[in-house]
């Protein structure tokens, strides 16, 4: 019997046909994956694009939202802080006023009272120059204190801009803030730890005078260079008024800037 007799060369046809019914079959598995893969791909793409653009407008608005919770509750922050370190400068002087004043003396059944002083003679008189023990010099004779030029100026002053740092801010409010005539303002513009204030003409006084003392009598050199300078700025301002005045508009508003900076290199501008 042949090895390829018409029985087996059937079978080899059927084989074939078979093989080749496989690997049609094989090819169109292997395209359905391939469009599965394309599929999965473009959800994949689309996930993450619609991911990414979620993320982008929460962000923003996330963003958007501090910036108005920044503006709502920044100034009057702010302000709070303004009038906490003038409630703390002024139970600190208190503080120290308690500390200063002498025990008190035992009551009057307790002791006896001293006996008068003589009267002085007609002829005695005392000079200018003597001074009563416990005695403090009269402060508007501060050699720190500008001239009364510079006080009047800056009393006429309708109202004055301050710009700073809120530390610098806070260090006028804790000096001048107890002053007689010095009212903080109600509401203080604070532009990332930068602010700008308005005072009056009385306020801007009550600082040159506060600072003016302070500058006297204190013994940390990092405090007299701090009033000192912000008085030179304050001085320096008022000192324009009274070699330029002018009175109504149009006419330069008042600005006190304590922002010093060196003078920029000539290539940072190009």
């Amino acid at each position: 019997m042949a090895i390829f007799g018409n029985d087996n060369a059937n079978l080899l046809r059927q084989v074939l046909d078979q093989l080749r019914q496989i690997s049609t079959d094989l090819a169109a598995l292997k395209q359905q994956a391939a469009d599965q893969q394309l599929g999965i791909d473009q959800i994949r793409q689309g996930t993450t694009a619609a991911l990414t653009t979620g993320l982008t407008e929460n962000r923003t608005v996330i963003r958007d939202g501090l910036d108005r919770a920044r503006d709502t509750i920044g100034d009057p922050l702010t302000r709070i802080s303004t009038e906490l370190v003038a409630i703390r400068s002024g139970i600190s002087g208190l503080d120290s006023q308690l500390k200063a004043r002498p025990e008190q003396a035992p009551p009057a059944a307790a002791q006896a009272a001293p006996p008068p002083p003589p009267p002085l003679p007609e002829s005695v008189h005392q000079t200018d120059d003597e001074r009563v023990v416990g005695f403090t010099e009269p402060t508007d004779n501060d050699s720190h204190l500008p001239g009364d030029a510079i006080l009047t100026a800056a009393a006429g002053v309708a109202h004055a801009t301050l710009e700073a740092h809120r530390d610098t801010w806070a260090f006028l409010v804790q000096v001048a803030g107890n002053a007689e005539h010095f009212h903080i303002p109600g509401a203080v513009k604070d532009d990332d730890g930068f602010v700008q204030v308005r005072l009056s003409g009385p306020s801007l006084v009550a600082a040159i005078t506060s600072l003016a003392h302070t500058t006297r009598g204190t013994n940390s050199p990092v405090t007299r260079a701090i009033a000192d300078h912000i008085q030179g700025k304050i001085t320096n301002a008022v000192q324009a008024i009274i070699d330029r005045p002018h009175s109504g508009d149009p006419g330069a508003a008042v600005r006190i800037t304590i922002d010093d900076r060196a003078q920029a290199d000539e290539g940072d501008g190009e």
